[in-house]
């Protein structure tokens, strides 16, 4: 549920051309496919997108943290009769990052996709996996963005495709540091928008509502206190957790959808600077445009004491 206005966006209509645009087309190392990175392609958006952009022509290189799950991956692309290079990164680790962006220089194409949750409310969850979301949903986006940047430039151009959410525009109840985090990522990819204009390196955010991937299946996590039956936010987090299988995950998107826009956005000349994708999330920025984020929060609110009456009178039964 996404709960909290924001007015970021008004500022992305006024960003002063710098240059005039040359597009990625004109990069170096003319007749060469343009080379793309994709982290997180174990699974959902990452495993998606690297299929489609190797059937569209692009040199992929799709990375993931275990490659013990790549086998996905390989058989997807032979679905597709498509090629990519498989190789290993965490993006926690600074010394993977230099190998992996050093090993396939020069890089045209960035897209960080990797990204982990951890539900909770914000009073049980824990200092390490508020650490570990940061780590992975920012931390490494930025030291990947730093470490390829330098190449873009010398190539005279580049695009960096940053996968954020719509829970980082607009907040997440019971998942306020993973919206916190992506939240950042926003802020960066609008920070260096304008930074890295003169460079002819376009910066991209995608902001996908809820859509059925891996992280609200079989990689969705909770905090360790989730279920910690002395914390004050227990029958809260129980009742969101039916509020999610009940109200939300039914009615998610396909994932497709937004790999697909992904690799469209690899192939224009000018992109724009957001795209928010899914009509759950085009729903929610509507109203927040509209003036109306708080009426959705009390609906949400509602709806929250809602189910959390359902899960203890349920509960109670066993």
């Amino acid at each position: 549920m996404v709960i909290i206005l924001d007015l970021g966006i008004l500022a992305d209509n006024f960003v002063i051309q710098s240059v005039k645009s040359k597009g990625i087309a004109e990069m170096k190392h003319k007749g060469a496919s343009r080379r793309v990175l994709i982290t997180g392609c174990s699974s959902g958006f990452g495993l998606l997108t690297a299929v489609k952009a190797a059937k569209a022509g692009y040199d992929v290189i799709a990375t993931m943290r275990n490659l013990g799950k790549a086998d996905t991956l390989k058989q997807a692309l032979d679905r597709v009769s498509a090629t990519a290079t498989i190789d290993q990164l965490d993006v926690i680790r600074p010394d993977m990052i230099e190998t992996i962006v050093n090993k396939y220089a020069p890089i045209d194409i960035l897209v960080n996709n990797a990204g982990i949750q951890i539900g909770g409310s914000l009073l049980d969850i824990k200092a390490g996996e508020m650490q570990s979301i940061f780590e992975t949903n920012y931390f490494g986006p930025v030291k990947l963005i730093q470490a390829v940047v330098p190449q873009m430039m010398d190539a005279g151009a580049g695009l960096i495709i940053n996968i954020a959410s719509l829970a980082g525009r607009s907040g997440h109840m019971f998942n306020a540091t993973y919206s916190a985090s992506k939240h950042a990522l926003l802020g960066v990819s609008r920070s260096i928008r304008v930074e890295l204009k003169p460079f002819n390196i376009k910066v991209v955010s995608v902001e996908p509502g809820y859509h059925k991937t891996e992280i609200i299946r079989a990689n969705a996590n909770l905090s360790e206190n989730f279920y910690n039956e002395e914390s004050p936010m227990f029958d809260l987090n129980r009742g969101f957790a039916r509020l999610m299988l009940k109200r939300v995950f039914p009615w998610a998107g396909q994932p497709e959808r937004v790999a697909r826009k992904i690799v469209q956005i690899m192939g224009m000349k000018n992109p724009k600077a957001h795209y928010i994708i899914g009509k759950d999330a085009r729903f929610i920025t509507t109203l927040q445009w509209l003036g109306l984020g708080r009426f959705f929060e009390n609906v949400a609110y509602k709806e929250l004491l809602r189910q959390t009456r359902k899960a203890k009178k349920r509960r109670g039964k066993n």
